[in-house]
């Protein structure tokens, strides 16, 4: 089957981890980037660059990497080029509701297939508030974004035998009250419940609550510009008190890159009008690695 040939809106930041994660990706192509008139070149791109979509070849579709307030004007214009749009515009609520809207009305006058609200938040942290209102239709989600490390606990932590590395955050959780998080780069021969246990008994930690997780790299996590943590605990009411909980670090633009990656594939998939990623089937968004995705995840 003919790979799909992406174009990209934009080379900021959303844009330059959108073309890395299409030249990753061994079914699609980078058809070229659309970039303002007069911008510094990129040596690293392979892929023409210019300054209208016209002028590329072969465009199956386009991801939109531009500021919010820019998008439903190139969204317009793409749409009425007959070229599908993927775009991730930072808007909730009935805001989301309104733009995607007119961009429906877009798409289905031009007869195309546009997803909005494709990328970090709205986007995949979305999907993880969907399903976990989902399987607990009764309660109350909340989303808290990490502060920065805690040098003093950090610090102790590395102190710690068998910690070649550490990095500690704090964050409050749904009933207001402090949780540490300790991230631990372990030596090779260390025993990981051991150096919990060590951490979590340490008298530095024991006037909060202490979780240790093990990871590969410290310097990698600390890459990442964004943790946050996703909580969904039913209602007081429920006889079941179940929780679900989400705790991730990840650079955002690139997770956000990656969600708009996986919006493009669903778009051969899809009649004319705009989708958000609630409308579309999870198997969708792995195109024609959809068999493969089954097998490995259900």
């Amino acid at each position: 089957m003919k790979k799909p040939r992406l174009a990209i809106i934009g080379l900021g930041n959303l844009g330059r981890k959108c073309a890395e994660a299409i030249l990753a990706d061994p079914s699609t192509v980078l058809a070229g980037i659309v970039r303002r008139s007069g911008s510094s070149p990129a040596p690293w791109l392979k892929a023409p660059a210019v300054t209208h979509i016209s002028e590329l070849k072969e465009v199956d579709a386009a991801l939109i990497c531009v500021p919010p307030d820019a998008v439903m004007g190139i969204a317009k214009d793409l749409l009425q080029g007959r070229i599908p749009v993927v775009e991730c515009a930072r808007l909730h609520g009935e805001a989301f509701l309104r733009h995607k809207s007119e961009i429906h009305r877009a798409a289905l006058f031009h007869r195309v297939p546009a997803v909005v609200g494709a990328g970090c938040d709205p986007g995949a942290l979305s999907l993880f508030r969907s399903y976990f209102a989902l399987l607990v239709p009764h309660g109350h989600t909340e989303t808290s974004l990490h502060t920065g490390p805690s040098l003093h606990h950090t610090l102790a932590a590395e102190g710690v035998k068998g910690v070649r590395k550490a990095l500690a955050t704090e964050l409050k959780s749904v009933e207001g009250t402090i949780q540490r998080y300790v991230y631990v780069e372990l030596e090779p021969s260390a025993d990981a419940a051991e150096v919990e246990y060590a951490i979590i008994h340490d008298p530095l930690f024991l006037d909060e609550q202490t979780l240790v997780f093990p990871v590969p790299s410290i310097a990698a996590l600390e890459e990442t510009n964004r943790g946050v943590l996703l909580e969904r605990r039913a209602a007081a009411r429920e006889a079941s008190h179940a929780s679900f909980l989400l705790e991730a670090r990840f650079d955002e633009a690139g997770l956000a890159a990656r969600m708009m990656l996986a919006a493009a594939r669903s778009l051969p998939s899809l009649q004319a009008g705009a989708y958000s990623l609630l409308d579309l089937p999870p198997g969708a968004l792995w195109g024609e690695q959809r068999t493969a995705a089954e097998k490995e995840w259900m």
